[in-house]
């Protein structure tokens, strides 16, 4: 297998459209946004009626609006320490964008992960090779990576909250255990040779001796070559220990803003807030990542309040759940559509691919 160090830059010239991952029209990014915007609304107006309108009121008017800067800075926070993850990671498969391009593509994924699965999230891989040349399927396992190395942040976090609520090791260990096979798992894959073993290959040549398997393998081969290669280069025990540990600081930011909410409700700054507050927190994305929902509408909404009315009323978990929603998902997208708008020149006729930096 090729090492990152060893991989040409510019050695494959980038997938053209529709050959790409994730490659798609702007027009058809907007209406998914616009749909997900919508779903948004309609969880909220469900969140309202659940927590009863008239006691949400009551629970919005006993708020402090001063800890909603505050939320959304550590939401911030999260967003830098995940955007430094995957600069590394764009270094990593080949591709050298500069800081101003990493950051703009970044924050566009914040738009697109509102997109039914997060399917939209590929076009990362297409916009860094429209941008730096690096060929977009060699750039595609690393939203594989994110996606993996943040559950896996975020399962430790959730078994850190069950932790201090249950007043027991026993569910951070377990949750650490999990991510630790998780990411040899991924490790194994990265190291793989991927090369057919010698008594399999008078097989391979007959099969592939069939007309359409042929027409196939000639059609898929470099892409999966391509696969292989981003793979090995960010699926490493280092790059993977960097991760998971970056996704504990970041998602933690994150789980302290529900927190630093639930506080401004005028409930105490304890010790066993914050354990709610990690579950709650943590299990919600997790749910919304499993539901394959846009921006985990419905799933994620639910899950934090279900958790969350464990140690508040309806009306607290229900207020809490719209603003950490509006802070960690939803100003995000806002944003992220600004950073769509700067990308829109990816979207045009394809011309001369540029060379990977």
């Amino acid at each position: 297998m090729t090492s990152p160090a060893n991989v040409p830059d510019g050695d494959d010239p980038a997938p053209k459209s529709p050959g790409s991952p994730g490659s798609q029209s702007l027009a058809g990014v907007w209406r998914q946004i616009a749909w997900s915007a919508l779903l948004a609304l309609a969880v909220a107006v469900a969140v309202g009626a659940w927590s009863d309108w008239q006691r949400l009121a009551d629970a919005f008017r006993t708020f402090s609006w001063d800890a909603l800067p505050i939320a959304v800075g550590l939401t911030v926070v999260n967003a830098s320490i995940r955007w430094v993850k995957w600069h590394y990671y764009c270094h990593r498969v080949g591709s050298r964008p500069t800081v101003r391009e990493s950051a703009v593509i970044f924050i566009a994924g914040f738009a697109l992960t509102v997109t039914p699965g997060k399917s939209g999230e590929l076009l990362k891989a297409w916009f860094l090779s429209k941008r730096t040349g690096v060929p977009a399927w060699r750039a595609a396992p690393i939203s594989i990576a994110e996606r993996a190395t943040d559950g896996f942040a975020i399962i430790i976090l959730t078994g850190w909250g069950l932790t201090i609520i249950w007043d027991s090791w026993a569910p951070v260990a377990l949750a650490v255990a999990g991510a630790v096979g998780g990411c040899a798992v991924l490790a194994v894959v990265g190291s793989a040779s991927w090369t057919v073993p010698g008594w399999a290959r008078p097989i391979e040549a007959r099969v592939v001796a069939i007309p359409v398997v042929r027409r196939l393998v000639d059609r898929l081969e470099h892409r999966f070559r391509d696969v292989i290669v981003g793979a090995a280069s960010i699926f490493d025990v280092r790059s993977l220990a960097l991760a998971v540990g970056s996704g504990i600081l970041s998602w933690g930011a994150e789980s302290v803003a529900l927190w630093y909410a639930l506080i401004a409700f005028g409930l105490p700054a304890d010790w066993s807030l914050m354990g709610y507050a990690l579950v709650a927190l943590n299990a919600g994305t997790l749910a919304g990542a499993i539901s394959l929902m846009p921006g985990g509408a419905g799933a994620a909404d639910a899950t934090i309040a279900a958790v969350l009315i464990g140690a508040v009323s309806h009306e607290v978990a229900g207020a809490a759940t719209l603003i950490i929603r509006l802070c960690t998902v939803w100003f995000g997208a806002a944003i992220g559509i600004f950073a769509l708008i700067a990308l829109r020149d990816c979207f045009a006729p394809a011309g001369p691919t540029p060379r990977a930096r």
